[in-house]
């Protein structure tokens, strides 16, 4: 039976500056400067699940092409759901049909982001706000403390999934999320099974439809919906245990 692996990139498999440690990989540059990271397993641990012809590795992750693109690691994967799963790269070339099966959703609920984008853009705090790509509403914040203080307030004054992942909040049209886009990737390519791994609460659509979910914390794992989660164990690190958990 072919397995999907479904793994967010950021604070999951890629570690960020604040924590990276001795020994450590740079898997991306912005502005001149070293931004995220591999741990120095993960080469290896890639590698093997990247020769396995029952496994796909498929990362999955808000970030704009522009943005994914700036990664760099150690295996290139076939196939990337971007944009939070609105978006499929297909050896680095959008896919047309998958944008298509969105395009509606995208539609009917962009004209209220972009409402929101104007309301919100002096909001004090807020570091950058903008549509990703197209297709959803993004703020960063000075930090998590003022992120979550807007969050609260932000909540009650939209229709659309409102998302807090640390010091950013996401704005996402209702029904295009990494679970719809993970499932469906899965039922296209023959997929009987689905690994996800994910650190934050917008990863719980996907972590709720997989057969076994793979989270860093006690608390994100309280709060998924899936069978079989297994949390990170003492000691680990978060990227190297989901990469030697995969097949078991």
């Amino acid at each position: 039976m072919r397995t999907l692996f479904a793994c967010d990139l950021d604070n999951t498999l890629l570690v960020p500056g604040r924590e990276r440690r001795d020994g450590d990989i740079c898997a991306e540059v912005l502005n001149g400067k070293e931004q995220s990271f591999i741990t120095p397993a993960a080469p290896v641990l890639m590698q093997k699940i990247m020769h396995d012809d029952d496994i796909i590795f498929l990362p999955v992750t808000t970030r704009s092409k522009e943005q994914y693109e700036r990664i760099k690691l150690p295996v290139i994967p076939r196939y990337a759901l971007i944009c939070n799963g609105t978006a499929l790269l297909r050896d680095g070339e959008l896919s047309d049909e998958w944008e298509e099966h969105f395009d509606g959703i995208i539609k009917k609920h962009l004209p209220e982001a972009e409402q929101l984008l104007e309301k919100y853009r002096e909001t004090q705090g807020v570091t950058s706000i903008r549509i990703v790509d197209g297709k959803f509403l993004f703020a960063a914040f000075r930090d998590s403390d003022t992120a979550s203080e807007k969050f609260a307030e932000f909540a009650g004054e939209t229709t659309l999934d409102i998302a807090l992942s640390g010091r950013k909040i996401y704005w996402l049209p209702p029904g295009a999320d990494k679970g719809t886009a993970v499932k469906r990737f899965a039922e296209t390519h023959g997929c009987g099974r689905i690994i996800a791994a994910g650190d934050s609460t917008i990863d719980l659509p996907m972590l709720d439809i997989a057969d076994t979910a793979l989270v860093p914390d006690s608390g994100l794992a309280e709060k998924c919906r899936c069978g079989d989660v297994r949390v990170l164990c003492d000691g680990a690190r978060f990227p190297d245990f989901i990469l030697e958990n995969i097949k078991d």
